[in-house]
């Protein structure tokens, strides 16, 4: 029987490739976990946006692997699986993403606590923009309350969305240092 040659330029490419796109696979990973039905009484009023926090830890860690024109999409792409009008999410994302990456410098050597934190204040000033402009598309206000209780469920969510982030973050770093 025939084996391949795990150490041919062909797999070698393969896996360089794949640890260049890992970062989007993830966090198409995610939104397509976010989107899915939950099945829980009164969740869709306050479903929390959690594709904010990939989109944020991509920026503020590894901005060459997710660019502002990955941010973009997926943001389209969450425009069109969603009930939101088109374009709302996919300006949320990259004015979101702008912010992040500017705040780069500052919070790239932070501990978690304090990333959590820009975050927290990032993800507030961009969810008051995406709730303004959708009030603002349907000519009506809706209660800021409940947008409010999916900011703080997005933020108790933090953690546990930014773990596959982090350790994916880790393997790549661990990598490009062995490649050298």
């Amino acid at each position: 029987m025939r084996s391949f040659p795990v150490n041919s330029p062909v797999f070698t490419y393969l896996a360089e490739k794949l640890r260049f796109y890992s970062p989007k696979l993830l966090t198409l990973f995610i939104l397509l976990f976010s989107l899915a039905p939950t099945y829980l009484p009164g969740y869709s009023a306050v479903r929390p946006n959690f594709m904010l926090i990939p989109v944020f830890y991509w920026a503020v860690y590894k901005p060459e692997n997710f660019s502002v024109i990955a941010a973009f999409t997926f943001g389209l792409m969450q425009d069109l699986l969603e009930e939101t009008p088109l374009g709302v999410n996919t300006l949320v994302f990259t004015v979101f993403y702008i912010l992040a990456e500017s705040q780069r410098r500052f919070l790239s050597n932070k501990p978690f606590s304090s990333v959590w934190v820009g975050f927290a204040v990032l993800s507030l000033i961009i969810l008051f923009l995406n709730w303004l402009i959708i009030a603002i598309n349907y000519g009506r206000f809706s209660p800021f309350g409940t947008a409010f209780v999916g900011y703080l469920i997005l933020l108790a969510a933090y953690p546990v969305v930014v773990w596959p982030c982090a350790r994916l973050y880790l393997y790549l770093l661990d990598k490009n240092d062995g490649d050298v």
